[in-house]
C-alpha cells in the first residue's frame, strides 16, 4: 500500500473510532426494558481492534515518512504561520471607540507596525513555499510504499 492510500485509510479508521465511541456513549445506558440497537460490550471490542489497526498504520506511515519528516514538520509550521499572519490586526487610520450609554465615542488614530501589504506579501511567500513542499510530499506519498 502506498502512503497516499494509507493516509486515506487512516482517516477512515479515525472516523470509525469516533462512530464507535458515539455508539458506546449512546447505547451504554438505556431505560430498562428498551431495546439496544448496539451491544456496547461488542462495540468496545470493535473499538479496541480498530484502535490497534490505527496505531499499526500510523506507525507504518511514520516509518515510511522518515526521509521527508523535516518537510512534513516544515509544512505544518508554514500552515500555522499563515493562519497566525492572517489574524494579525492591521488597522490604520482614524476609528471611533464604541459608544456607551453614558458617553460619546472617542476617536483614536491607529497605526500598525506590520502593514497589511507587508503582511499579505509575507503570506504569499509562505503559500508558495507551502505549495512546493506539498507537491514534493504528494510525490513521496504516491511513490512510497508502507510495510
Amino acid at each position: 500500500m502506498k502512503i497516499n492510500e494509507a493516509l486515506k485509510e487512516k482517516n477512515n479508521l479515525v472516523k470509525k473510532l469516533l462512530e464507535l465511541q458515539n455508539r458506546i456513549t449512546t447505547y451504554n445506558c438505556i431505560i430498562e426494558g428498551n431495546p439496544r440497537a448496539y451491544d456496547p460490550k461488542e462495540v468496545m471490542e470493535e473499538l479496541n481492534s480498530t484502535m490497534e489497526k490505527l496505531v499499526n498504520l500510523k506507525t507504518s506511515i511514520t516509518r515510511a515518512n522518515q526521509p521527508v519528516q523535516d518537510k512534513i514538520y516544515r509544512l505544518s509550521e508554514l500552515k500555522s504561520q499563515i493562519r497566525f499572519l492572517k489574524n494579525i490586526p492591521v488597522t490604520e487610520g482614524k476609528a471611533q471607540s464604541g459608544k456607551s450609554y453614558y458617553s460619546q465615542p472617542e476617536t483614536y488614530v491607529w497605526e500598525s507596525a506590520i502593514k497589511a501589504k507587508e503582511r499579505d506579501q509575507h503570506i504569499l511567500e509562505l503559500e508558495k513555499e507551502k505549495e512546493i513542499l506539498q507537491k514534493e510530499l504528494d510525490i513521496h506519498n504516491y511513490n512510497t510504499s508502507i510495510q
